[in-house]
């Protein structure tokens, strides 16, 4: 038997997640455009109401959304703002005020139906305010009359040219004002407003004068500590919204985490300085909080639930075995079935425990509201030298994901013009924005249709499989980043003028925007190899988990019909209810079997890869098993879909085109379902929500010779 060793070859991910609840849901989507001004949460401009045809003079500039509707009849809403929310209160601090910061910006002739702008001389913009000394004097309005007054300058804003469009008359204040609305003064409301006057315009050659105003509004925060706002949106929200969690009679773990149900005092004592029931967390010396816990993120935290929202199950097994435990010992990651947690969450309840994990008051640094998330592009890497490789881009142009959306697509590109002969690729470097649920490149395979080409991206076209008939898979992540090498002497062959299907499948899991983008460096050269390597990608297509059940699903006999191969690297691909698979090398006689039991992970996102040393020989005639385990219900949500037309109701009749995930009835859009949701059985599909089997096998030939496997993986591989 060859030395099996099980090597997790993932990068160590700290700083991911999303606004995205314990039972998260992701549906699919379309590219998001930006257009109209009214629409401020797209270009960061609020008209300030009045006539249609004088609404292009000045608008105000906040960054920030109206959000309340106005009423009957009437144009202008309200700029709401919560004290302490980052989003729009610019001092962060839970101090009975907003302060919010806005600009000016004149001569707009971007939108022109209706407005034609004109310039706008010294003098021309009034912010309404009284006198400094006077008891309604507001410094807010003073600023941001000083602002206007530094864009106007010594000749004012010109406009020489309003029929052009497109915004080349515009300017806007170099800086913002810091209007402060108190919550105690007027019900926390304020108005700010502004008269602007053109200079003489057409038709009439009369000025346009503009009078517009922004209503102010600010509210308390409505947590009276730090406490109870993460208990609100961390806990209520991220571990305790469904029944099989950490809410109710039966909460998991013993633990409820619901405010709502137990009250804040008892959740306190749920959570600072309690010892968890696992015994290994215990050995290792963790509490579920410790209060002042300096070494958060690190190997010697001592705060239990505050590992398992960062951690991935293979981070949290690296700790157990660090402080001499076996793996499994601080039990799985949470949220369940996911590795990634909220970063602006998680930086907020970082804040809170270092700073001791005080039940009253607000500690320094926290904020009211929803923190936003931090997501930013992956920094390009290098190409490869010249005579070395070459890299491959994927860049979609102007596609973003709004938070809690989902798209798998394709694009047919091929390899760079400097690839005029074959090379031998003997490793590739894979390097992508966060927020992947894998990335694919598919090899097209010839076959009676046409030869692939490339081709526009498309969104909607999952697995490559809209455009050509038969492929291979050549190579393929489930991390942003991963390295994957082949054994000594072997590599795969790349020819000129070849295409790739790119095959990007991403989830929106953060509260922000993002966009996906694929670096993809082959090291190589034009020197043939001894052999070829290839991949193995079988799958169990077929299996079907009842709500509320936990199990296995088919056991999949692989059988190597001709090829005598080596497998140098072996792993899995799962979906987020997948709790395990397991490779056996003879047939076993139950899940529970670990008779010629090689490979066994229990992470879906980042799961293990075996290297066996030697590689596995796998003859001909001789067959590898499978088989993965996947939970419907019990330690997470189970899956439900809205009711389509045609379908039934009962949770077999869920169709796998289905694309509907719902929590109740109140998430299924009228229409296109037929408002009803319902459980559903947990079936092969390609969402997130659905679930998939497969076992990737990556092999070279059997070699002539006493010894037919001589080539062992040495460097990384992630998969």
């Amino acid at each position: 038997m060859p030395d099996l060793t099980s090597v997790s070859s993932r990068r160590a991910t700290t700083l991911l997640f999303a606004t995205a609840l314990l039972c998260a849901a992701a549906l699919l989507l379309g590219p998001v455009t930006a257009t109209a001004h009214d629409d401020p949460s797209e270009d960061g401009l609020i008209e300030g109401g009045g006539s249609s045809k004088t609404d292009c003079v000045s608008l105000f500039q906040t960054g920030l959304e109206l959000n309340y509707p106005p009423p009957p009849k009437k144009k202008q809403k309200d700029l709401a703002c919560t004290d302490g929310d980052l989003a729009c209160d610019s001092d962060g601090l839970v101090n009975g005020s907003c302060s919010i910061n806005m600009g000016l910006c004149l001569a707009d002739d971007e939108d022109m139906a209706l407005c034609t702008p004109a310039g706008v001389p010294v003098g021309g913009v009034v912010v309404k305010n009284k006198p400094p000394g006077h008891p309604k004097h507001d410094a807010g309005a003073a600023e941001l009359q000083v602002a206007a007054d530094a864009l106007l300058g010594s000749t004012g804003v010109p406009c020489t040219n309003p029929g052009a469009g497109g915004g080349n008359c515009m300017q806007c204040t170099s800086s913002q004002a810091t209007v402060v609305v108190d919550t105690a003064v007027k019900k926390g409301k304020k108005k700010i407003k502004v008269k602007v006057t053109t200079e003489p315009a057409p038709p009439k050659n009369k000025p346009i004068k503009d009078s517009d105003k922004l209503k102010l509004r600010c509210t308390d925060c409505p947590s009276a500590s730090t406490f109870e706002h993460i208990a609100d949106i961390v806990f209520k929200t991220g571990c305790a919204t469904a029944t099989v969690c950490h809410s109710g009679g039966a909460a998991a773990g013993g633990m409820n985490l619901n405010i709502d149900e137990i009250g804040a005092a008892a959740l306190y004592d749920e959570l600072v300085n309690e010892s968890p029931l696992l015994p290994g967390a215990t050995a290792l010396g963790m509490a579920r909080i410790l209060p002042g816990d300096t070494g958060l993120g690190t190997a010697s935290s001592q705060s239990l639930l505050y590992e398992k929202l960062l951690l991935t199950n293979n981070q949290l097994d690296a700790l157990c075995t660090a402080g001499g435990e076996t793996a499994g010992c601080l039990g799985q990651n949470m949220p369940p079935g996911s590795d990634i947690f909220s970063t602006g969450k998680m930086d907020l309840l970082k804040t809170w425990i270092e700073a001791g994990a005080p039940f009253d008051g607000w500690v320094a640094g926290a904020t009211c509201g929803e923190p936003e998330d931090i997501w930013a592009p992956v920094d390009p890497p290098a190409p490869p030298a010249p005579g070395a490789g070459f890299q491959l881009h994927f860049l979609p142009t102007d596609y973003t994901l709004a938070p809690g959306e989902e798209f798998e697509g394709c694009q047919w590109m091929q390899v760079p013009a400097e690839v005029t002969e074959d090379w031998y690729i003997e490793s590739v470097e894979i390097v992508a924005n966060t927020g992947t649920h894998h990335i694919i490149l598919w090899e097209d395979l010839a076959d009676s249709g046409p030869a692939a080409v490339p081709g526009a991206f498309d969104p909607d076209d999952g697995g490559c499989n809209n455009n050509y008939g038969l492929k291979f898979f050549r190579i393929g992540s489930q991390d942003p980043e991963s390295t994957i090498n082949m054994p000594e002497n072997t590599s795969f062959k790349i020819t000129a003028g070849q295409v790739f299907g790119v095959n990007p499948h991403y989830v929106n899991n953060y509260n922000v925007d993002i966009y996906p983008e694929i670096y993809v460096n082959f090291h190589g050269s034009t020197t043939p190899t001894t052999a070829l390597a290839s991949l193995s990608f079988p799958g169990d297509l077929g299996f079907s988990i009842a709500p509320g059940q936990m199990g296995p699903g088919n056991l999949v006999d692989h059988s190597n019909a001709f090829l005598d191969r080596c497998l140098f690297a072996i792993s899995s691909h799962q979906h987020r209810r997948g709790t395990g698979f397991k490779i056996w090398q003879s047939e076993p006689s139950s899940w529970a079997d670990t008779t010629d039991q090689v490979y066994h992970s229990t992470d879906w996102d980042h799961p293990d890869v075996l290297i066996p040393d030697p590689p596995l020989r796998v003859t001909p005639g001789q067959s590898t098993w499978f088989q993965c385990e996947f939970d419907n219900g019990v330690l997470v949500d189970s899956t439900k879909r809205c009711v389509q037309a045609g379908e039934s109701t009962g949770p077999g009749g869920c169709l796998g085109n289905n694309p509907y995930v719902c929590f109740s009835d109140d998430d299924c859009p009228p229409g296109v379902t037929t408002g009803q949701c319902r459980e559903c059985n947990l079936d092969f599909g390609p969402m997130s929500e659905d679930e998939m089997c497969f076992m990737a096998a990556f092999y070279y030939p059997a070699q002539p010779g006493v010894d037919p496997c001589p080539w062992t993986l040495t460097g990384p591989f992630g998969f």
